[in-house]
């Protein structure tokens, strides 16, 4: 059959197409005998999906990877999403039960069908199939890597510092722009620095500085090559980055951001130590806190990345305990990740008052034997990229755009709350 010998041919050059993309599989509308809609939009982008979903009007979502790897990350909302889980093996071994399990999970609906697989290789080729069954199909460009990739902004109301949220949304990784007047200062950027080069040009703004509120494990961080490239201080703290490859401007706790003679902005350090020893918190105005990795809306950050879960959760526990403990009920907690969708607000942003928080994370309102007890019994090992990630961002090692892509797969495990 000239179709399984297509796909063979394809699974054998790249492996499990479960895991790994055939990346071609795709008819040629001049030779293909298959049906081939020319009026059919083929793709839908991460971000049109991302939107659809917040919009609440998710399409139906065929996701074609292995169950495992579906399992372990998929596309999620603030809203519910109906996703079948069909591996892609499944429609090269048996295409017309394929077909059938995916017309039987329809039930005779007709709405958007967005196929997935992990770089779109896979789903183009499965997209194509069910267009050739008289289905509406579509693949989501770029895969999952696209999905953990891409990015949404909003402002956060403040004044006289203007805060802008950047969320990846696959990933829930959270950075931010703080500006006052035309300077601007950038917290916990991820690789990609262009979308932060367009955004600074878009508002007039200059960077005068580049934070990372701590040593990042789950995603390699943009801020050395960013400080780099536009000629400004990296800051850190020294019991994270003592031993990074890059220089740096060491943190002072309490110390307020100052370059030179120059302060630009009400910003105030605050070492928060426990998801890893050098984390830092910024009071921005004494209105907002950016929390890095340490208070998230839904939980903490696991303490227990180094294998020292008891020592580290001791800290934790003071940081928020003690350490947080002067700060006012109406400050704005803005963390560095979100555990997921549901943790948005209204208005797309990833933020709660100090204050809700303190009545409603029992990590703010636990005994110190309780919360290491916890720490201890929630620790699990780290995805193994992890140590890979955190020598990246000491600087000690680079690679490319698509080994960087892979390390950074999958959703992010840096809350104590995920490992129940």
């Amino acid at each position: 059959m000239i179709l399984l010998a297509r796909v063979t041919a394809l699974a054998g050059v790249h492996g499990d197409a479960g895991s790994r993309d055939p990346g071609m599989g795709v008819c040629d509308p001049n030779n293909c005998t298959r049906p081939y809609n020319h009026g059919q939009r083929m793709i839908t982008t991460a971000r049109e999906l991302y939107q659809q979903i917040q919009a609440r009007r998710p399409p139906l979502l065929l996701d074609v990877r292995n169950e495992d790897e579906f399992a372990r990350w998929k596309v999620e909302g603030a809203h519910p999403v109906e996703t079948l889980n069909l591996p892609y093996f499944a429609f090269v071994e048996d295409e017309p039960g394929s077909v059938a399990k995916v017309k039987d999970w329809l039930a005779g609906r007709a709405p958007e069908l967005v196929v997935i697989c992990a770089k779109g290789g896979s789903s183009e080729f499965v997209a194509e199939v069910l267009r050739g069954h008289s289905l509406s199909a579509q693949n989501l460009e770029g895969g999952m890597i696209a999905w953990g990739g891409q990015t949404v902004r909003s402002e956060i109301p403040s004044s006289p510092v203007r805060v802008l949220q950047i969320l990846r949304f696959g990933k829930g990784c959270l950075s931010y722009v703080l500006s006052a007047g035309s300077d601007a200062v950038i917290v916990d950027p991820h690789r990609h620095m262009d979308e932060y080069g367009a955004l600074l040009h878009e508002h007039g703004l200059r960077l005068r500085a580049v934070i990372d509120t701590h040593l990042h494990a789950d995603h390699v961080s943009g801020a050395p090559a960013l400080a780099q490239s536009a000629s400004v201080p990296c800051f850190g703290h020294r019991d994270d980055f003592e031993h990074a490859s890059f220089s740096f401007e060491p943190i002072t706790d309490r110390a307020p951001l100052r370059i030179g003679a120059l302060d630009l902005a009400p910003v105030r350090f605050l070492h928060s130590p426990g998801h890893t020893p050098g984390s830092t918190s910024l009071l921005v105005n004494d209105k907002l806190l950016l929390t890095g990795d340490t208070l998230f809306v839904g939980g903490v950050g696991r303490p227990d990345l180094a294998g020292k879960a008891a020592e580290w959760g001791r800290e934790l526990h003071r940081t928020l305990q003690e350490r947080l403990r002067p700060l006012g009920d109406d400050v704005l907690v803005l963390p560095a990740h979100s555990a997921g969708p549901q943790e948005a607000r209204a208005d797309g942003t990833v933020a709660a008052p100090l204050g809700a928080l303190r009545q409603r994370n029992p990590a703010l309102r636990t005994d110190a034997a309780t919360f290491v007890e916890e720490a201890v019994r929630s620790a699990g090992a780290a995805p193994e990229a992890y140590a890979r990630i955190r020598e990246a961002n000491m600087g000690h090692w680079s690679a490319s755009e698509d080994e960087l892509a892979e390390l950074e797969f999958g959703k992010n495990e840096c809350a104590m709350a995920r490992r129940h």
